[in-house]
């Protein structure tokens, strides 16, 4: 502690600063100055042991901490209050003594005067309770028209005492795409391409973010073409004209059938379904009976209790893995809610064997690995960094993750039981001390100590006013039939990473809800819009789009769906040990399940989100084994070409393309492979030879 006459003579001193330069609290005020100057990163003294044998807490997340080390430690060396420019903090932040780091603080910056200013005030931390409550930036979406166009961010911090302040200055800004938008130390936006932008915002352990836009064409005119069908394309079509980017025309109804079949039922068309569809006149009305007979179809459970399986990380080869996937494609089939059926899995207990959603509970032991898997999955929240420390991109903090995690501290399993303990208490790793459950960003009450924690976290999960809830789920399945989610990635929703489209993502999440969380009629109202529907070929400038939906993006057919697909065309199924014969590769209840073919593939192995990477397979090896393996070249003998070898070789090129294409082949192809296969001396092997060439296309192997 500070003798009362060093700190008298620290306010004398004080008193002659210039107006407008009083004391501010070290934790508001002077802590986001040392994070802007850089010395609380991860590169400088917020290092795990610090630098120079002097440390803070990375990026500022434990200010106590901070300001004993600053102005208590060793001495206090570090701060003169009764010269505060010969304080070492100062010296050496402005270059005029040698500090490893570099110059930080100019000797005429607001920083440095405001970091003096505070230190000839004795250096006070000020009240204990006051924080940062949220910061907001402005302008929060800006459209600049063309490059080397600017834009001054103005940030203003609101108190936990009701006021607020300008922190425009002392606020850190970063680019999310710096070859779209560069940022200066003050806020000041630069437009250096063309596209979208974000700027993160970061001050005292809060985070906002700024849109920045830039068009990608000079001038667009309206074309008929962009009717919209749903709400869904208002949005998505007005920012195309705010960026000046065409939409692509609408699908044939080959590219369509194909596209809806593969993504809501993971199967082809069948031959005579596309004949059928592609003989009648196109028309809004036989789409949507296609969509409606998809979304009701078994096969539509089938492959979408795969999707929900890969989303919970289903596994293992027992029989607690069958009563889970039983369990779970029963919820699909019988159209049980997504809110009530995470509120089971949330909240399930018993046996393992039977009590399926019970198995949800043993992807972790720990309680806090176990939240970040809930987090992540239910709320699109990554908050593993805010374990060790303040996440340095979003606004939880050590204390938001750890009472999260408090809400299984009590959940055991074993012995094929899932059970509640008594006790159990998770720690908070600073002060050793059990905290209270709470929601991240929210508050529930638990009405007994004795009841189950995790009955009040599924009710606040759940609510509809938890719109995080509705939108992470909405998002992941915006990507899987878009290809790119509203936010990318999908697990990592925050503040700072905001959506393409902010006001879609929020109306979509909002229909979700009111339609009690119906997954088929998200499904069918996506799949009815005349976004979903337009054409992958591009045209003018949305060639370069690859996040505002001008046309529809290829995606590569997962491994199970591919399997599937050449099973189906070449009419001879793959077959699974213990399972009866005919199981599509999407019916398989684990990927436990033996499959080299699947492995090579690159099938998702749901020992981690299955979002992104799929597997241990793919890429070149995945290339080379459709090449020369077994999955393709194994099944061009029997099935579908047996029944082919009467025909006339015209009728076996339609007949292939419509099996595998969805369409029939165009004048130049029928032509080229008619003639090969008509003076070939083995017709049969040239028939071969042309599925061989089909299966291994980019066409087959997209859905686009």
């Amino acid at each position: 502690m500070r003798h009362p006459a060093v700190i008298a003579l620290a306010l004398f001193v004080h008193s002659f600063l210039p107006a407008g330069l009083e004391a501010a609290p070290f934790r508001t005020s002077i802590l986001p100055i040392l994070t802007k100057a850089g010395c609380n990163a991860g590169a400088c003294h917020g290092a795990a042991t610090g630098q120079g044998g002097f440390r803070l807490s990375l990026l500022g997340y434990d200010p106590v901490q901070d300001h004993e080390n600053l102005t208590r430690e060793l001495g206090g060396r570090r701060i003169d209050v009764t010269q505060p420019e010969a304080s070492l903090i100062l010296r050496k932040a402005s270059g005029q003594v040698e500090h490893e780091g570099g110059r930080k603080l100019r000797r005429d910056s607001r920083g440095y005067d405001l970091l003096k200013a505070w230190i000839a005030a004795g250096a006070p931390y000020g009240s204990p309770d006051l924080q940062v409550a949220r910061i907001d930036v402005e302008p929060d979406d800006t459209l600049l028209e063309g490059t080397n166009r600017t834009v001054a961010l103005r940030t203003k911090a609101f108190l936990s005492d009701g006021t607020s302040q300008d922190v425009t200055e002392i606020a850190l800004y970063t680019s999310n795409d710096d070859a779209i938008a560069e940022v200066s130390k003050t806020g000041l936006v630069t437009s250096v391409g063309r596209g979208l932008a974000s700027i993160m915002v970061r001050h005292s352990g809060q985070v906002a973010a700024a849109r920045v836009a830039v068009p990608l064409g000079e001038s667009l005119a309206p074309t008929p073409e962009w009717t919209p069908l749903s709400f869904i394309d208002k949005h998505l079509f007005a920012e195309l004209a705010r960026m000046r980017v065409p939409a692509s025309p609408m699908s044939g109804d080959a590219e369509f059938l194909r596209r809806a079949h593969l993504d809501l039922t993971g199967l082809l068309p069948r031959p005579e379904v596309a004949r059928s569809f592609l003989s009648s006149p196109p028309s809004v009305a036989k789409r949507l009976s296609v969509i409606n007979e998809l979304v009701d179809s078994e096969s539509f459970i089938d492959f979408w209790t795969m999707k929900l399986a890969d989303l919970f990380l289903l596994n293992g080869k027992s029989e607690p893995a069958d009563a889970y996937y039983s369990w779970l494609r029963g919820q699909v089939a019988s159209r049980v809610p997504y809110d009530q059926l995470v509120r089971a899995l949330l909240t399930a207990k018993g046996e393992l064997t039977k009590v399926g959603p019970a198995n949800f509970s043993t992807l972790a032991n720990d309680p806090r690995d176990f939240s970040e898997h809930v987090a992540r999955m239910f709320l699109g929240s990554q908050v593993a960094c805010a374990r060790c420390h303040a996440h340095p991109s979003d606004r939880w903090t050590q204390e938001d993750y750890h009472q999260f995690a408090a809400y299984f501290a009590r959940l055991r399993h074993e012995d094929g039981l899932v059970q509640i303990a008594a006790r159990g208490e998770v720690d908070h790793p600073k002060t050793g001390k059990p905290v209270s459950p709470k929601p991240l960003g929210g508050s529930a009450a638990i009405p007994d100590p004795a009841a189950d924690r995790r009955a009040a976290l599924a009710e606040w999960m759940i609510s509809p006013d938890n719109s995080r809830f509705s939108s992470a789920f909405v998002n992941r399945v915006w990507k899987h039939l878009f290809g790119r989610g509203l936010v990318e990635p999908v697990d990592d929703m925050r503040p700072t990473n905001p959506p393409t489209h902010p006001e879609l993502l929020e109306a979509l999440a909002a229909d979700f809800s009111k339609h009690r969380y119906d997954l088929r009629h998200l499904i069918r109202e996506i799949v009815s819009s005349r976004a979903y529907q337009l054409t992958s070929a591009t045209r003018g400038v949305n060639r370069w789009d690859d996040r505002l939906y001008s046309h529809a993006y290829a995606k590569e057919l997962p491994a199970a769906v591919f399997a599937d697909a050449v099973a189906q065309v070449t009419g001879v199924p793959d077959t699974f040990e213990g399972y009866p014969a005919g199981t599509r590769a999407v019916q398989l209840f684990t990927p436990a399940t033996i499959s080299p073919e699947l492995d090579v593939l690159g099938r998702c192995l749901r020992k981690g989100p299955c979002d992104g990477s799929a597997g241990g397979g793919g890429g070149l090896a995945r290339a080379l084994h459709l090449i020369n393996g077994s999955t393709i070249n194994d099944k061009l003998t029997g099935g579908i070409m047996e029944s082919l070898r009467d025909l006339p070789s015209g009728d076996v090129v339609e007949e292939l393309y419509c099996r595998a294409l969805t369409r029939p082949p165009r004048p130049e192809e029928y032509d080229e492979w008619k003639g090969v296969l008509d003076q070939a001396p083995e017709r049969f092997e040239a028939a071969q030879d042309l599925l061989w060439t089909l299966l291994n296309s980019r066409e087959f192997g997209m859905n686009h």
